[in-house]
């Protein structure tokens, strides 16, 4: 039973959940990206590549996933 809700639950907030996460909740703003890059003295497109990459391996942990 608490594995059908789970599932259900799931069904329903993933069409919204993953969308948000895309576009605004897995983004850094530029000015926190400027100045990480500042403090780790690291190009800023190495930080874009790094957040990039861990944007792509949880939406694709979370797309995947089945509760």
């Amino acid at each position: 039973m608490r594995t059908t809700i789970l599932r259900w639950a799931w069904q329903m907030l993933k069409p919204t959940l993953i969308p948000w996460l895309r576009e605004r909740a897995l983004r850094l703003p530029a000015h926190q990206r400027d100045a990480l890059a500042q403090r780790l003295r690291l190009p800023l497109q190495t930080i874009e590549q790094v957040e990039n990459a861990l944007r792509q391996v949880v939406l694709y942990r979370l797309e995947r996933w089945e509760p």
